[in-house]
């Protein structure tokens, strides 16, 4: 990206391509009204040019005079608009074709294809959101539940970004008051009492950053969701306790073991939690070739799960392969014994259940008449947020990059500390501050390369 300037007007297709009733076009920089100017032709005559700003004009698109769509213009002059920059949309009929074409028309007219994440990226670089909204705006587009939604639309509004440039701010007062106590370090008295407002000052901000990364594993899951594996013995109902989460009838259902030869994957929302949920192929001993790749997928979901629902038959005794299945669970952390088919007659021992999992959370379910299911969610939301589920105004990290900032800016600031105890001077305690200064800065776009910028904006589509 860095190959192009920002003087150039760049121009996307904002809006999947595809079969639909509204397409857009966006086009922003310096000469989007001129280019508007040339192809579009409002009924009222007005030009883009002489409109005002934050109006919608219906017209058609042209091509030496020739209509291609009917549409509808939006005008939104700089600095008020996403990028800080004049910025057109053209609103006409989705679909390949008529997308394509306008596009193509907007491109010979002087515009040039924006590249993933440019038009975010201008708004980064002319002031009117930092590095952080910049990636909360790829949350707000990933956001697989209304909580995830409110979180990322926090983080977009610039609270995470308050909160790291307050921890900033601090760190900056006391590094002035350790250039302080350096230009008067022959004031002894000054120095001790400057000594101790800054070692009192970094182990404040210490709790406060390790406070942020603590909440970054809530963040993780509202942002990516918990891969949550059904697994057990064929025939026990895991598909029918997936069709009952999901509420739908995603998986076949049959009383013939084995109707699940391989995993199916959904999403779902249980209490504001992405759940990832996997239902696997009953995991037996066999030796059909189908049935032992089903198997050899299921082990495999298993190892990746971050949370295990082990389904047992509440009408049937404990068999081989639920045993077999029990004894490799045995050292896995978060699983939830699920006694499904309630509303049949006990067969199950349950003594040889809590022997092999003394401290686990059983639950009763039936995926028929769906008693237990709800008693289910609540077991599996205190389990993930160890009964406390995040708040509708929750701040978090956004992504593994400003994870690994707060992380190496922490390090700093434990290496400052450890340094009073060292009596090291405080220019060199110095070195350390400005460094977690430095970290912090590249969460919020102070301190940045154009290299990570660059990586950042990748991640983006085309036309936002």
């Amino acid at each position: 990206m860095s190959r192009f300037g920002l003087d150039d007007t760049i121009v996307a297709i904002s809006t999947p391509v595809g079969e639909g009733g509204i397409g857009i076009v966006r086009l922003s920089g310096s000469d989007a009204l001129k280019i508007a100017d040339r192809i579009f032709m409002s009924r009222n005559g007005k030009r883009p040019s002489g409109v005002k700003t934050y109006t919608v004009h219906y017209g058609h698109i042209r091509e030496d005079k020739r209509i291609v769509d009917e549409v509808i213009l939006t005008v939104m002059r700089a600095p008020k608009s996403y990028t800080k920059e004049d910025v057109v949309e053209i609103n006409c009929h989705s679909g390949i074709v008529p997308l394509r074409k306008i596009l193509g028309i907007v491109l010979e007219n002087g515009a040039r294809l924006a590249e993933p994440g440019e038009f975010t990226k201008r708004a980064f670089l002319n002031g009117r959101i930092d590095i952080a909204q910049a990636e909360a705006v790829l949350d707000v587009i990933r956001a697989k539940t209304d909580l995830s939604l409110r979180a990322a639309i926090n983080s977009l509004k610039g609270t995470f970004s308050k909160k790291i440039e307050d921890v900033r701010n601090r760190l900056l007062s006391i590094f002035s008051n350790i250039e302080a106590s350096i230009d008067f370090s022959y004031e002894e008295d000054v120095d001790k009492a400057k000594k101790k407002d800054v070692l009192k000052g970094l182990k404040g901000i210490k709790k406060d950053i390790e406070k942020i990364i603590s909440s970054a594993s809530d963040g993780r899951v509202l942002r990516q969701g918990i891969k949550t594996v059904i697994c057990g013995s064929p025939n026990v109902g895991k598909s029918s306790l997936m069709n009952a989460l999901i509420k739908e009838s995603r998986a076949i259902v049959t009383d013939i073991p084995g109707t699940t030869r391989d995993t199916i994957e959904e999403i779902v929302s249980i209490k504001g939690i992405p759940l990832v949920l996997v239902d696997t192929a009953g995991i037996i001993d066999t030796r059909h070739p189908v049935d032992k790749e089903g198997v050899r997928r299921s082990h495999s979901s298993i190892e990746a799960a971050d949370l295990i629902l082990l389904v047992l038959d509440y009408s049937r005794r404990i068999n081989k392969n639920d045993q077999a299945i029990m004894r490799n669970l045995k050292n896995k952390e978060n699983i939830i014994i699920v006694i499904n088919k309630k509303d049949l007659k006990k067969r199950i021992d349950l003594k040889v259940v809590r022997k092999a999992f003394p401290k686990n959370s059983v639950v009763y379910t039936s995926a028929i008449d769906l008693s237990g299911i709800e008693g289910l969610e609540r077991v599996i939301c205190d389990i993930i947020f160890k009964g406390k589920a995040p708040s509708a105004d929750l701040v978090s990290v956004s992504n593994e990059r400003q994870l690994a900032m707060l992380r190496h800016s922490l390090g700093d600031i434990n290496a400052a500390i450890d340094s009073f105890n060292g009596k090291i001077p405080m220019d060199c305690i110095g070195v350390y501050v400005r460094s977690s200064i430095e970290n912090l800065g590249a969460i919020t776009g102070h301190s940045i390369t154009e290299e990570t910028l660059d990586r950042i904006f990748s991640e983006f589509c085309i036309g936002k």
